[in-house]
């Protein structure tokens, strides 16, 4: 019996190999947006629906790189050639490339561009779902970090980092967050097809039918028996925002996020 350890090595070697020897793609379909906002599901849809090769997630751009990508510490082009397999493929979705979109932007100019947007109150309740961290808290206690695949969210949940105040709590890092994001895409709508997953859940073998069409991708296979699949842990759809957040928090989402939000026509609750 083969070790996990042995099987670890195994497969680090066979991508180093296959990183190798891979070729960048210079025209990929490129899906960005915030993360949990409907990305997966979109892309895993789309390259199934047109027989694509595709890429999903790519754990060298994860924190803390996103932020030293940002910063322009680290240069994006110098680690498109250094992980080139990840950037080979027909479709590519990465969320924190969405954080330097000018950068992606540089590297691929010819790429087709997807911006998936989710109402900020529905995508900030989701991300907290996956992250297992309540929504009514005024700050966030040490003790809601104490597994290490948390740890990571620490830096997500600084407000600075996405261009707030530091002084803000966890939701409003969140919302600023959410802020980032399509402040990443505003400049650049003309060069992309925006999707509001809001469309997608009402019709997802239409809405997928259709963006096809829009990128020119033929159909290639049946995917209406996987319309349904979760691509990521779902979050609970069925709480309420006020049940949720409570009040205080909901009320500093929609403070942060309003004129964005109408932008996206997404509308506050009636005061």
């Amino acid at each position: 019996m083969v070790s996990p350890r042995i099987k670890k090595y195994k497969k680090r070697l066979v991508h180093y190999f296959k990183n190798r020897f891979a070729v960048v793609n210079e025209n990929p379909i490129i899906v960005l947006g915030n993360q949990k906002s409907g990305t997966s599901a979109i892309a895993h849809l789309l390259a199934d629906y047109g027989g694509l090769s595709r890429t999903i997630d790519i754990p060298p751009l994860w924190v803390p790189v996103v932020f030293k990508i940002m910063s322009g510490e680290i240069d994006f082009q110098d680690m498109v050639k250094r992980h080139r397999l990840y950037f080979s493929t027909e479709l590519i979705k990465e969320p924190n490339m969405t954080f330097f979109t000018n950068r992606v932007l540089t590297a691929f100019p010819q790429a087709r561009y997807v911006f998936i947007v989710r109402d900020p109150r529905d995508n900030i309740r989701s991300l907290l779902n996956r992250m297992k961290i309540p929504g009514n808290l005024t700050e966030i206690n040490e003790h809601v970090f104490t597994t290490a695949p948390l740890n990571r969210f620490r830096m997500t949940l600084d407000a600075s980092a996405w261009g707030g105040d530091k002084t803000e709590n966890y939701i409003g890092a969140l919302a600023h967050k959410w802020n980032k994001a399509v402040d990443n895409y505003l400049p650049y709508r003309d060069r992309m097809i925006l999707v509001k997953y809001e469309d997608f859940l009402a019709d997802k073998y239409g809405l997928i039918a259709s963006l096809a069409q829009q990128l020119h991708i033929p159909e290639k296979a049946n995917i209406r028996d996987k319309l349904d699949v979760q691509y990521q842990p779902a979050g609970d759809r069925n709480v309420s925002w006020e049940a949720f957040f409570g009040v205080g928090n909901l009320t500093r989402i929609e403070r942060i996020c309003s004129s964005r939000m109408k932008v996206f026509g997404y509308k506050e609750r009636p005061q």
